[in-house]
């Protein structure tokens, strides 16, 4: 089977594809020939020599993908041949808070990622997809989606009728989009794309903040809302975003931080977010627990997640420059 991977140094140049052997199934293990992969920022971040934990070479790729199962051990009950199915992102995160074991092991780094023909799994690591989702759609679903999910909803607790700011339009936040729509939320968007508008609100947005508006959608919000605020602003930019996702909260507000795109540090005033009450969570993906809930969501509403472009496996290293240029409206997905 052929993987790719990182050889002598965790860089692009150091990123070939390779010949190895074949996986053998254990009594409890499943074997993936995988169909699609999707790029997350934090793919990116680890080619650059940016991300917040160690990873070393040799390393397989890539966190995110789905494949067709082509074989089980005698023991697997969760899945079967034939089944589309997705694995878990952080395999040891099962369910409840998570743990200093369940946050080691990360697929794509400091682990190997999806980034392969055949991927052997024990059977408690993937789970099974919904039948009207396809490989690409599915392969968008493990960090990005289930991120979505495990701030708004396991983490916060989204209600009807709230109201939800959403930056950004990659793959998180058009998860979010739908997931809050979904759940009866008001939801705002703030995009830099007078393109996205109309797709956005397809989504589920029912207003959206563009152009030169963003940079004063801390007001605009307070406008909207009548002068409440929002409840809740999911925000994948960090850096000096955090300051006016604050300042765009009612009383008791919530900031979902689930990204650094702008920056790794942080500064706001501490009186202004003692004067909204305001609760930040950062995000920590989520659990197998969690993606089967997402799942079910979901299905319940026929979601299908947003794909912004799709590309041969073999043109990986110009899918990351893609992925470097930002400004997507969801998923970039790699077809095998």
């Amino acid at each position: 089977m052929w993987i790719y991977s990182y050889s002598d140094h965790v860089s692009l140049d150091e990123l070939c594809r390779r010949e190895v052997s074949d996986p053998i199934p254990g009594s409890h293990d499943v074997v993936l020939k995988m169909r699609a992969a999707s790029l997350n920022y934090r793919d990116l971040a680890i080619a650059r020599g940016h991300y917040h934990v160690a990873v070393n070479p040799p390393l397989i790729p890539l966190s995110d993908g789905a494949g067709e199962v082509a074989a089980v051990g005698s023991n697997v009950t969760r899945v079967c041949i034939g089944d589309l199915a997705c694995p878990v992102f952080l395999p040891n995160w099962i369910d409840g808070p998570i743990s200093e074991r369940a946050g080691k092991r990360r697929l794509g780094g400091p682990d190997d990622g999806v980034l392969a023909e055949y991927l052997c799994l024990n059977e408690e690591e993937v789970v099974r997809m919904p039948d009207y989702l396809d490989a690409v759609e599915a392969a968008t679903l493990p960090v990005a989606s289930v991120t979505a999910w495990h701030s708004i909803y396991e983490l916060g607790t989204l209600r009807p009728g709230e109201t939800i700011v959403v930056l950004g339009s990659g793959g998180v936040s058009t998860a979010a989009i739908q997931l809050a729509h979904a759940g009866g939320a008001r939801v705002i968007v703030v995009t830099r794309r007078d393109e996205f508008k109309a797709r956005l609100v397809e989504l589920g947005a029912d207003e959206v903040i563009t152009g030169s508006d963003s940079d004063a959608w801390p007001q605009m919000t307070n406008t909207l809302t009548h002068g409440a605020g929002a409840d809740v602003v999911v925000d994948v930019l960090g850096g000096p975003s955090l300051a006016r996702s604050i300042a765009a909260l009612g009383r008791r507000g919530v900031v979902h931080l689930v990204g650094y795109a702008a920056d790794t540090s942080a500064t706001f005033d501490i009186f202004d977010a003692i004067r909204h009450g305001t609760t930040i969570h950062v995000a920590t993906a989520g659990s197998r627990t969690n993606f089967e809930s997402l799942l079910r969501a979901f299905g319940q509403k026929m979601i299908r997640p947003a794909v912004a472009k799709t590309f041969p496996v073999a043109k990986i290293k110009e899918t990351f420059e893609e992925l470097s240029k930002g400004g997507h409206l969801g998923k970039i997905v790699l077809t095998f």
